[in-house]
């Protein structure tokens, strides 16, 4: 399983592992990540059998962290034929980005089957690169059948079944919320978002006050000491504001949530259709603005709306909210299109590819020794 360097990359893999340990229990999984990354805490902290190498994020156009970028792949790449050397897989599945790109080129180079997963509407550099030596590629969008040809299947975004799982009940409960309140969930990713933290906290006074709402705002790790101190110098820590730094089973939140803001991160807008949230959300302006492409099929479909970064404040979020809040049927409306846009079987349907994959490279196996 090659997906790291942000948990947009990481939990599809962790999502289709459990389906393949679920369909195949002696089926032997191990994870590799990027060392000094989210993932690398993440794969710890659950005690999964993995690898780390020395993956860097590869900058855009021509310049020294551009060729510094280049230098860290070969190396990473190196780490990786070593790590397939020693374990000999069956199978490689990548979901892209340079965790994903280094131990697919390993992979190719030393002939093992790839199976990709795109897990944006507009696929990155590593997964175009390696789509031409993939077995197969499943896809988070029919759209994308154009981009890979036959080898494309559109599955959706696989998500993790405590995610999944999660009951409104349960996130009331192990949150410490009013059951009678709306609920707001503020997701900014694994590293937070910046513009997402300060809007919100300028916009606490109306979101609790005003409107009546309890907030869950999960700040990620970056922003979080300074936000839970100027929440409490600015508006003497209100009871209604719930400031998480990191939710592992962010499902509790999800389930519980009346409308979500976000930014437009894959496995986050799979996560919020699954469970049906409204969403106001606000893309990330830069990497390529893979993330606007991910938002706007939701959009679209009602579903969500879309606030560009910059015209993103605290009166904005404010205001949205009480729109969307204050009116019970375009809710409705938002739910049953988040809800139509959900693949609850996307996991399922990518283990069964993946389990393919490793019996044809087993049978050829056999064959060739005999």
């Amino acid at each position: 399983m090659a997906g790291g360097g942000t948990l947009g990359h990481l939990y599809p893999c962790l999502a289709v592992a459990e389906e393949l340990q679920a369909t195949e229990p002696g089926s032997e999984i191990t994870f590799v990540g990027a060392r000094g990354r989210v993932d690398e805490h993440v794969l710890r902290e659950r005690e999964l059998p993995h690898y780390l190498i020395d993956a860097q994020p590869l900058p855009y156009g021509l310049s020294l962290k551009a060729i510094s970028g280049l230098w860290a792949l070969r190396r990473a790449v190196q780490q990786s034929r070593r790590i397939i050397k020693h374990l000999e897989p069956d199978v490689i599945f990548s979901t892209g980005g340079y965790v994903g790109a280094s131990v697919g080129i390993a992979g190719r180079m030393m002939k093992v089957p790839l199976v990709l997963h795109a897990p944006d509407v507009n696929p990155d550099r590593g997964n175009r690169l390696l789509a031409r030596w993939a077995k197969r590629v499943t896809v988070v969008s029919p759209h994308l059948e154009s981009v890979f040809g036959e080898k494309a299947m559109h599955t959706g975004n696989p998500i993790r079944r405590e995610v999944a799982e999660a009951t409104r009940e349960e996130g009331i409960d192990e949150l410490g919320l009013d059951s009678e309140l709306p609920t707001v969930v503020v997701v900014g990713g694994s590293q937070g978002a910046r513009r997402l933290n300060m809007a919100v906290l300028d916009a606490l006074p109306a979101l609790t006050d005003d409107i009546g709402a309890q907030v869950i705002h999960l700040s990620g790790p970056l922003d979080y000491p300074r936000l839970r101190s100027e929440a409490d110098d600015r508006h003497g820590s209100p009871e209604r504001y719930h400031l998480i730094e990191h939710l592992p089973n962010l499902g509790l939140a999800l389930a519980a949530a009346d409308i979500a803001v976000t930014r437009a991160g894959s496995s986050s807008l799979a996560e919020l259709c699954l469970h049906g949230v409204p969403m106001i959300i606000v893309p990330y302006p830069h990497a390529g603005g893979h993330q606007m492409l991910n938002a706007r099929p939701l959009a679209d479909d009602g579903a969500a709306v879309i606030v560009e970064d910059e015209r993103f404040t605290g009166a904005c979020l404010a205001e949205l909210v009480a729109e969307i809040l204050g009116d019970q049927q375009r809710r409705i409306l938002m739910e049953q299109a988040a809800l139509a846009a959900a693949a609850p079987g996307a996991a399922k349907d990518v283990a069964d590819v993946l389990l393919k994959a490793a019996s044809r490279a087993a049978l050829a196996d056999r064959n060739g020794e005999a």
